[in-house]
């Protein structure tokens, strides 16, 4: 677990970049220096073979060892410490050399013999001998294109290399030491901004299904800590709020679904113990038939509510008039309770059509349409009107109604909510046509609005899109 964790990850990546970062670093540094040094050396040994290749110095460079050392030390002076000087003919041959630094002496090579035939001056590093390289200098003497003589020139290259030893050296402590000190430093930075992460960890493990209410603490919401922390109490609050209405619908679902099954229970306990002629149990069963529709009901619209949030609804969309649908159920909404007396209006301010899927529109206004009878008193009015906002069709139902409280308004489209729990129970709801409502009209891309005052009526209106022009 100590090398899975972000702190581990992190001082380690912190070390490789550093290290990464520091070879670059010093290898540039130790190349750029390299090659400083050996220019150096190279405008050193370019000094003395152009001094040596002059004109002064022809009659001298076919001398003696000791004449051509004695001209050499006069002529050049200190810059020939540390150097050798030889002269070769066209055929390669030695025809002068200096006595100083002779363990310096390298043969002239195959291609810096080529090279100065063709009367260019060649630069070489010798690293075949004894302990430090040597750098050579082979600088032709030409006239009128013809070679006549090969002036070389070579010195030790032990002071460079003594230079850049040292600073290997110094490389490679202070490169290893930089990297514990970083790493060091990596892991107390790593901890220190990990800490609130570690609270975090440490306060959600508190948090439980029975404790959802807990929420982290966010010292700074600007930082990233900050923000993960805010984004994870906002998920608490949607788990919180997601467990309350499983809770709460857990609870509905066992109380509407109790009250038919002990009606169920009780009157068949009772028509088993005194039920005696075949009237009586034709009552019966026709009483036990009315709750098992009950049921029937509720479990049909809860698969449906179900099969809807989870994307399961499938839709046959096709175009569709909304005039001949309403129509036509307007007509039947007549037949719902005709004692009632109820005017039941209705008015096509715009022919609109829709893509929908019949059926499931059907049931969006036969259930507003039979709300409206249900809770419109007798002698009331109700009027559907159809009309164009936008890009949307709207179909608007009014009733002359007992209205809904203004504090029950922001819930009636919630599962099993009752405006009046007995009064609904009596006419049959289970407090689920209204969810189901607006299910189905969000599944056609549409919205549902609701305005209701008390003693006065309701008016839901459903805004559904247009059918797009082709």
């Amino acid at each position: 677990m100590f090398f899975r964790s972000i702190r581990f990850s992190l001082t380690l990546w912190y070390a490789v970049t550093l290290a990464v970062i520091l070879l670059l670093f010093s290898s540039f540094i130790y190349l750029v220096l390299r090659n400083q040094l050996t220019k150096e050396v190279d405008r050193e040994i370019l000094t003395v073979a152009e001094a040596v290749a002059s004109p002064t110095l022809e009659p001298f460079r076919r001398a003696g060892p000791s004449v051509f050392d004695q001209v050499l030390e006069d002529f050049i002076g200190t810059r020939l410490t540390g150097k050798y000087v030889q002269v070769l003919d066209a055929g390669g041959r030695t025809t002068a050399s200096s006595k100083s630094s002779e363990g310096l002496r390298v043969p002239l090579s195959k291609g810096a013999s080529r090279r100065a035939w063709a009367g260019k001056v060649t630069y070489e590093t010798r690293v075949s001998l004894d302990l430090y390289p040597v750098r050579t200098i082979t600088y032709p003497i030409m006239d009128n294109g013809r070679l006549l003589q090969v002036v070389q020139v070579g010195t030790s290259m032990r002071a460079a290399a003594e230079t850049l030893d040292k600073v290997l050296v110094v490389f490679a402590v202070s490169i290893p030491l930089a990297l514990t000190l970083w790493s060091v430093g990596g892991w107390f930075l790593a901890g220190r901004a990990l800490k609130p992460v570690d609270f975090i960890t440490r306060s959600a493990r508190k948090i439980t299904a029975e404790n959802l209410g807990l929420r982290l603490e966010v010292v700074n919401p600007q930082d990233e800590i900050g923000q993960l922390a805010t984004t994870f109490n906002d998920t608490l609050e949607r788990l919180e709020d997601a467990f309350r209405r499983v809770k709460q619908f857990t609870g509905d679902v066992s109380h509407e679904l109790r009250t038919p099954l002990t009606i169920l229970r009780g009157e068949t306990e009772v028509g088993l113990r005194w039920a005696r002629e075949p009237e009586e149990f034709r009552e019966l069963f026709r009483s036990n038939l009315e709750e098992i529709n009950r049921m029937s009901k509720i479990i049909e619209a809860l698969l449906e509510l179900s099969r809807a949030e989870e994307g399961g609804l499938r839709l046959e969309l096709a175009p569709i008039e909304l005039e001949d649908l309403l129509g036509e159920l307007v007509q039947q909404s007549r037949l719902i309770d005709p004692d009632k007396g109820l005017k039941i209006a209705f008015a096509v301010e715009k022919p609109v059509t829709v893509m929908g899927d019949w059926l499931r529109l059907r049931q969006i206004f036969m259930n507003l349409l039979d709300n409206a009878v249900t809770y419109t008193p007798a002698g009331g009015e109700i009027s559907v009107v159809i009309d164009a906002s936008g890009a949307f069709a709207r179909v608007t139902v009014v009733d002359s109604g007992i209205g809904i409280p203004a504090d029950d308004l922001p819930h009636i489209f919630e599962r099993f909510y009752r405006v009046d729990k007995a009064r609904n129970r009596a006419d049959g709801g289970c407090g689920l046509g209204l969810s189901l409502v607006r299910t189905l009209v969000e599944a056609h891309g549409g919205r549902i609005e609701v305005v209701s005052e008390v003693g006065k009526g309701s008016v839901f209106t459903v805004y559904l899109p247009l059918q797009a022009r082709s």
